[in-house]
């Protein structure tokens, strides 16, 4: 019965933090995005790349929290729960996807259309002021892309794995056994063939 209300509290205290995390890191966004959001010290930060820091920080764990969470549950709850945020987290994830692929011809002087320019063009001038115009800069934004592609694709792997009742790190310790019993065997076996 303990464990059973220990558990509760657990799943609680996990749901209500990774919900708070959730909705400063929305909050942060649009007092980025300019609108007045109540987070009046956003506006204080001596750079724009230092609040899209705080925005994907506080995003990123929100929902891995919330996916930590969903996977404490059972049966069709955990499902459903899982399902949830891993479509929150593609939602949330698709635009910083296409932001920061978008920002390497932004960086490199193309002329992208009005609405495009207009999503990434003070994010960009933010980079070459903190970075300068190098390679650095698009390092970065290289570097963001890949990030954005494992916040897509871990949640979306982690999903299948939970609804389908895969224990992906079971699997993944016995093929790591196996390929350590068949070198070692091939090891053994090496001496014997030689003589």
């Amino acid at each position: 019965m303990q464990n059973a209300t220990a558990k509760k509290i657990i799943q609680a205290v996990m749901i209500v933090v990774a919900a708070a995390l959730n909705v400063w890191g929305i909050l942060s966004l649009l007092q980025t995005l300019g609108l007045d959001a109540g987070l009046p010290y956003f506006d204080a930060f001596p750079n724009l790349v230092l609040n899209y820091v705080v925005v994907i920080a506080t995003m990123a764990c929100g929902i891995m929290l919330m996916s930590a969470a969903a996977a404490t549950f059972g049966g069709k709850v955990k499902n459903v729960f899982s399902v949830v945020v891993c479509a929150y987290s593609t939602v949330m994830t698709v635009p910083l996807l296409l932001a920061f692929v978008l920002m390497i011809p932004a960086a490199a002087g193309a002329s992208l259309p009005a609405f495009l320019q207009d999503m990434v063009g003070d994010i960009v001038t933010a980079f070459q002021i903190f970075l300068g115009e190098g390679g650095v800069q698009y390092l970065i934004y290289c570097l963001g892309i890949l990030m954005s592609v494992v916040f897509l694709a871990v949640p979306i792997a982690s999903t299948y794995c939970t609804v389908k009742d895969i224990d992906l790190i079971k699997l993944v310790k016995e093929k790591l056994s196996k390929n350590n019993a068949s070198q070692h065997k091939t090891s053994e076996d090496a001496p014997k063939d030689a003589q």
